[in-house]
């Protein structure tokens, strides 16, 4: 057979930081996979006015952020009454549903300033997302990168090569850009670096791609096909491109190896590298033989900075692929419940009362998770307490109201100025369901821990349901306590 023709919030220390009134320019993509619904989508360029009084909605990109820290480690203490009597009308507001789990905190001592149902079973959405980066942070060190290698046969196999997967699912199928989490590393560095170990005489390859590492299920159990066919989420990979991600209307392709493989193999043409068989041919799946060469590695972005963005992004697929990579390193495997507990034990690690959990995927996309209020809030109080590092990095990088993550479309009316720039979340939409968890800076400069979860809503109504959890989490920004 010929060549193959190519084709054509920060914690403890950090957290006495906050952002004022600045922020980085909206992030590109906006609400992901698990943060648009189907219920949501026709209005997701507006937040619904909670109340009728004409606000205006400002710009989300600051060209030139101003000051961006201001203390809030010795702001005043605050009162419980005060907190309970600035969010009554928030709570009262029938666009939630009628059915609300709540819970502020004082970040600083953990002290409960106001819960409502704190301990009710209710649907986080991607809330959940919260407790899965507090079991990932315990046993997959936050600079650890993911290799993504190609080995070569011996002997008589010499030249057949493989492409071993090793957890990275942004590779750029070009160059790789040493500033980027998405497209760290590239695969036409990994095919120049092939080049240059085969040398200018050898003669055309046989490529094979080696997807052993972490295999399993491509999709949690309760990911219906309309998820994935309209891009809420992707399928979970251990080898894929940053540009094949899932967003909404935007799908993943259903075999992101396969895709890997043959974009690899036109990178190895372009490199001078010709490979056996026609371009459409499928790339064999093959485990490589334990002797054999290694050619070639690049490395993707630390997990660290891979972890921020799913949880930026809300990316379940993402989130769904670094679970399995942490419980893989705890020794759990890759067995769907056995991933599932092994969050939840974590979790309860902490000293958390794990009451009330139930998962059924890591990332709140499935039907049938629960998980009180009480229990995202003392997750955010343990990143809050200087005592976790790693969870601390992690929540101090969640979304910033009004200007990147999936908080880059939202706070947005006038009213709700005061929570732009000092308020950071992780969101939660599902058909029905909207949450908000996360930290905010009183005008007293104290920092405060809240959660709040609506998951009886009426669908026509998620917009003004979500503005509301806003103007919510805004009461406590303006709240002189």
């Amino acid at each position: 057979m010929g060549a193959r023709r190519g084709r054509g919030l920060v914690a403890g220390s950090c957290l006495a930081l906050a952002l004022l009134g600045g922020g980085s320019v909206a992030h590109a993509t906006g609400d992901s996979t698990g943060e648009s619904t189907p219920a949501a989508d026709a209005g997701a360029q507006a937040t619904a006015t909670a109340r009728p009084t004409g606000d205006g909605v400002r710009p989300v990109a600051s060209p030139v952020p101003p000051s961006p820290v201001v203390p809030v480690d010795e702001g005043s203490a605050v009162d419980p009454a005060a907190v309970q009597a600035a969010v009554a009308d928030e709570l009262e507001n029938p666009w939630l549903g009628g059915r609300v789990s709540v819970t502020v905190r004082d970040a600083l001592t953990g002290e409960h300033l106001m819960d409502a149902a704190p301990d009710r079973e209710t649907t986080p959405a991607s809330l959940t997302k919260l407790l899965t980066a507090a079991a990932i942070v315990t046993v997959l060190p936050m600079e650890e990168t993911f290799d993504t290698t190609v080995v070569g046969g011996v002997g008589q196999q010499a030249d057949d090569i493989y492409l071993v997967s090793g957890g990275d699912m942004l590779l750029d199928r070009g160059h790789g850009d040493p500033d980027a989490v998405v497209g760290r590393a590239g695969l036409a560095d990994l095919a120049e670096q092939v080049a240059r170990a085969r040398g200018p005489e050898a003669p055309p390859v046989t490529l094979h791609v080696d997807a052993g590492y972490g295999a399993g299920e491509l999709a949690a159990p309760g990911w219906s096909d309309y998820w994935l066919a309209e891009g809420y989420t992707g399928p979970i990979t251990m080898l894929g491109l940053g540009e094949d991600r899932a967003f909404v209307y935007h799908p993943a392709p259903r075999n992101p190896t396969q895709v890997t493989a043959a974009a690899f193999a036109e990178a190895l043409e372009d490199a001078g590298v010709p490979v056996e068989g026609d371009a459409d041919d499928q790339v064999p799946k093959t485990s490589a033989p334990e002797d054999a060469e290694l050619l070639a590695t690049v490395s993707s972005a630390p997990a660290g900075e891979v972890l921020t963005l799913a949880l930026a992004d809300s990316d379940n697929a993402m989130v769904e692929q670094l679970a399995r990579q942490a419980a893989i390193r705890a020794g759990i495997g890759v067995e769907r419940e056995d991933i599932n507990q092994w969050v939840i034990d974590q979790v309860a690690g902490y000293g958390i009362d794990v009451s009330g959990v139930r998962l059924s995927d890591t990332s709140g996309l499935s039907d049938g998770t629960t998980i009180p209020a009480r229990v995202v809030g003392d997750v955010l109080v343990a990143g809050t307490s200087g005592e976790h590092p790693e969870l601390e990095r992690v929540l101090g990088d969640l979304p910033i109201a009004g200007y990147t993550g999936t908080l880059h479309d939202r706070f947005l009316a006038d009213r709700q100025e005061p929570a732009r720039g000092v308020a950071r979340a992780k969101t939660g939409s599902l058909p029905g369901v909207t949450s908000l968890g996360g930290t905010v800076v009183t005008r007293d400069d104290r920092l405060l821990v809240y959660v709040i979860i609506a998951d009886r809503v009426d669908e026509p109504l998620i917009l003004e349901a979500r503005a509301t959890t806003e103007d919510f989490v805004t009461e406590l920004a303006r709240c002189g306590c």
